[in-house]
């Protein structure tokens, strides 16, 4: 599974215009870094809950936007909670900044060309 599909990308650049992509992409990025330093450095944050909430929003943004790696991980874990199993908080929160981070350099440099 690729980190990004490109034909969602090009379909949503052809519905919101060539123009308004980086802008939004922009926007998406900012999501990503914002929920990595929330994992890693914010103390006060329930780390679960946490990933919890932005499993549930990332299955939407990342679909949006052809993170097709981190959509599956975010559709994952939440599948995982809805079916009453609790998240590891040092595994999950591993492989969650890991998509972050991986889905937010490629996306960087689809936006720095």
């Amino acid at each position: 599974m690729d980190i990004l599909n490109k034909e969602k990308i090009e379909r949503l650049s052809n519905e919101i215009g060539a123009d308004n992509l980086p802008v939004l992409l922009d926007i998406f990025l900012s999501e990503l870094s914002l929920y990595k330093k929330t994992l890693l450095e914010d103390e006060t944050v329930d780390k679960e809950k946490y990933l919890r909430e932005i499993s549930h929003a990332l299955k939407s943004s990342a679909a949006s936007f052809g993170a097709d790696r981190l959509c599956h991980v975010s559709i994952d874990m939440d599948a995982r909670i809805k079916a009453g199993e609790a998240l590891n908080p040092v595994a999950d929160l591993e492989k969650m900044v890991q998509h972050l981070e991986e889905t937010r350099e490629t996306y960087q440099a689809l936006v720095a060309k």
